[in-house]
């Protein structure tokens, strides 16, 4: 099997008046269809700097990523963008849904721009997935955090995306959520075999995983 994202010395730097910050040193790492794995780290060692280049977000100043085979380090912005449409679903802590849509809505602007057949029933079917149907009318102030988290990795697994990005999604959660949210990540890892890669502090997320990683000051340093 091959994996679905691969990371290869990553380095990315930057630079201030006065010094340069190491945001990310040689940074190398693989991911396969349903795997999930957790990165664990302190704030600002380098997490999300790290999410944000995996999903060509940011370029690194070296070193290569690829995405289902294709080097998107390579690309311009618009390919990397139309291959995050199609290939990486992110989940950040505050869910980044459109507030003035429905949880339908959300899912379904998505796989408008996918050019998918009937997006609203599939929509709804990626909402009764996630356990969550019952809120398709409902827009996100009108939700508890655990259900706009369930909404927003819906959103993330929308045209079947085979790699979802987590950064800190349980951040703004309480632990019975938290566990929760945990559990249905890797749950959906078996069944949709989705690779997941999961950025936190919560120690609590590595009993759910197949593999731990740990990043200090932008360098992986155990694994």
């Amino acid at each position: 099997m091959l994996p679905i994202l691969r990371a290869h010395n990553l380095i990315l730097d930057y630079q201030l008046k006065s010094n340069s910050i190491h945001a990310l040193r040689d940074v190398t790492l693989t991911l396969d269809p349903g795997e999930m794995v957790c990165l664990f780290g302190a704030s600002g060692s380098g997490k999300s700097t790290l999410l944000n280049v995996l999903a060509g977000l940011d370029l690194p100043d070296s070193g290569s990523v690829q995405v289902c085979g294709k080097a998107i380090t390579d690309m311009s912005e618009d390919e990397r963008t139309a291959l995050r449409l199609n290939a990486i679903g992110m989940v950040f802590q505050d869910n980044n849904l459109i507030g003035q849509f429905t949880a339908r809505e959300n899912i379904e602007l998505i796989l408008r721009c996918q050019g998918a057949q009937s997006p609203k029933q599939t929509a709804v079917g990626l909402l009764d997935q996630l356990g969550v149907a019952d809120l398709a009318d409902r827009r996100p102030v009108d939700m508890s955090g655990g259900q706009r988290q369930r909404v927003g990795i819906a959103r993330a697994l929308a045209g079947d995306r085979p790699i979802v990005l987590c950064d800190e999604p349980t951040g703004a959660l309480d632990r019975t959520n938290s566990d929760a949210l945990f559990m249905l990540l890797r749950r959906l890892t078996y069944s949709t075999n989705v690779g997941v890669i999961i950025a936190t502090h919560d120690r609590v997320a590595e009993t759910y995983t197949d593999r731990v990683l740990e990043i200090t000051d932008g360098e992986l340093v155990a694994s």
